[in-house]
């Protein structure tokens, strides 16, 4: 006759390493997809830093104008001037600005006025030269093209 004893001692251990199977299953499932998103994460937060050179350019020649945010003087025309004397479309114009080729149009056809921080930066583009702005649209057409 078995001992009862190691018997029961032997079931509980097979009764253990299946529960504990189970549970390492489902969890390595959760570990797989949390893998998964976190590298897609990781791409997404690429992408953005490659578009943040473009950025920083810009935020960093509107410093300079933030301080006098209020007292820039920017309407309709005036934003018509900027972005035909650069020579952009409305699309490329609002991609630099970060903001809708709509948002554009609203601003030119005086329905809508910029915020501060955008005049300031429209007012930067007043003085960027032709070889930087070559330099913003191709970093922002590579950060595009990456999406």
């Amino acid at each position: 006759m078995p001992d009862i004893k190691q018997l029961l001692n032997e079931e509980i251990r097979r009764l253990a390493r299946k529960e504990i199977k189970s549970s390492l299953q489902t969890l390595c499932k959760q570990l797989s997809e949390q893998k998964r998103v976190i590298t897609e994460l990781k791409k997404q937060v690429a992408s953005l830093e490659k578009r943040i050179p473009v950025c920083e350019k810009v935020t960093a020649n509107t410093e300079d104008f933030a301080e006098n945010s209020k007292k820039l003087r920017l309407n309709a025309k005036g934003i018509v001037k900027i972005r035909t004397k650069l020579g952009l479309p409305q699309e490329k114009f609002a991609a630099l600005l970060g903001v809708s080729g709509h948002t554009v149009s609203l601003w030119e056809i005086g329905k809508v006025s910029p915020r501060a921080n955008t005049k300031a930066a429209i007012c930067a583009l007043r003085r960027i030269g032709k070889k930087d702005l070559k330099k913003k649209l191709l970093a922002l057409d590579e950060s595009i093209a990456e999406k």
